[in-house]
């Protein structure tokens, strides 16, 4: 009998212990935004595919310094289910940023957040930003500034692995 309580006791420590540190995804937050070309993007986009969701604007000088290295990304990532959404927020006007992005072509999503909404539901403050979501649209890690390309690309072959 002790052995059965001492059994039934261990059980429940470890449910409770991992219920505790067992990660918890959340959904991305909720977002619908036209693309540059009139094309509407929300979080149904996110399904079935690695997301990096950048939010960034054309003056800012970090935004500027990242950009080549996520265009990099985009282009090793081209054929696998990996795509990158970058959100221009309206620190700029949206004649900044279809330039911007004509000039460098960029080879991924880009939307203007014309009203802040999307970089408010995300909770974005300090740019860039770039938020990490897997194929079922949950948030995995959020990047304060630029990450560190390399870390990165072992997030993005982990996620793409499964």
């Amino acid at each position: 009998m002790k052995k059965m309580l001492t059994l039934a006791a261990a059980v429940v420590v470890a449910a409770l212990l991992a219920a505790v540190l067992w990660p918890k995804y959340h959904p991305a937050p909720e977002f619908s935004l036209p693309d540059l070309n009139g094309q509407t993007v929300s979080n149904a986009d996110l399904q079935g595919k690695v997301t990096l969701i950048n939010f960034w604007y054309p003056s800012c000088p970090g935004c500027v310094s990242e950009m080549p290295k996520l265009v990099q990304t985009a282009k090793d990532y081209q054929d696998k289910d990996f795509q990158i959404i970058a959100i221009s927020e309206p620190f700029d006007p949206l004649a900044s940023v279809k330039n911007y992005v004509a000039e460098r072509s960029l080879p991924f999503t880009v939307m203007y957040d014309a009203e802040g909404r999307a970089g408010k539901a995300f909770g974005t403050q300090v740019y860039p930003t770039s938020f990490f979501i897997n194929k079922k649209g949950e948030l995995l890690k959020t990047f304060v500034g630029e990450p560190d390309f390399g870390a990165l690309y072992q997030e993005i072959d982990k996620e793409l692995a499964k």
